[in-house]
């Protein structure tokens, strides 16, 4: 009966002995594969990363880009009064669409205030809409609405203490149909003669209201 005895005993052992390595192995298997199914979880969301940021690059190269720059202008003289002349330009390489502009001009101190806030009136707002292919652009003018004084003419083309200005915002669609809109603003100076005898007229970006989306 001992021998018996002891020969279960061992046996016994034996069973716990082999009962804990697999249960030790399993532990081992569960490890693995909880780290494998966090290797996957992070393997897919690095692809949508890699793929949201491959169809942002691609609307980044193909989205439609309306930029505003400083044309020309008139200044008041006999028949004239002082006007604004503005480029709209698509540098994008797809159209824009549903193109609104909204302009306004006026005789502002130079620089212009940091309280200005860049009002356009209401009667401004105009139901023309527009379609701007990749490379084309549009012209805007827009003048002040008024004659000034006379003796005031020579101060506001030299832009010593006041200037002209002009500003607006254009709103369009690009061809992801994201509704995008670029603000402008800027003022005008005759800076002389050039060699031809014409206006040499230059213009300052205002250091607000030059953004976009």
């Amino acid at each position: 009966m001992d021998e018996i005895a002891k020969s279960q005993t061992a046996d016994m052992r034996a069973s716990i002995g082999e009962a804990t390595r697999a249960a030790t192995a399993m532990d081992a298997i569960a490890v693995s594969m909880a780290i494998s199914v966090e290797s996957v979880k992070q393997s897919v969301q690095i692809s949508k990363d890699i793929a949201n940021q491959q169809k942002l690059v691609g609307e980044l190269q193909s989205r439609a880009y309306l930029s505003v720059q400083f044309e020309d202008a008139i200044y008041q003289d006999a028949t004239h009064v002082f006007e604004g002349i503005a480029v709209v330009v698509n540098r994008g390489n797809t159209p824009a669409y549903d193109v609104t502009f909204r302009t306004a001009a006026d005789i502002l101190p130079y620089p212009i205030l940091d309280d200005f806030d860049f009002p356009i009136p209401s009667e401004n707002t105009g139901t023309s809409v527009s379609l701007i292919p990749a490379g084309l652009n549009k012209i805007l003018r827009r003048n002040i609405g008024c004659r000034v004084s006379d003796d005031d003419v020579d101060g506001i083309k030299s832009g010593t203490s006041e200037s002209l200005a002009m500003w607006g915002v254009v709103n369009y669609r690009d061809a992801f149909n994201q509704s995008r809109y670029t603000n402008f603003a800027f003022t005008i100076y005759w800076a002389g003669k050039r060699r031809d005898g014409s206006d040499l007229i230059m213009s300052l970006d205002a250091s607000r209201h030059n953004d976009s989306n």
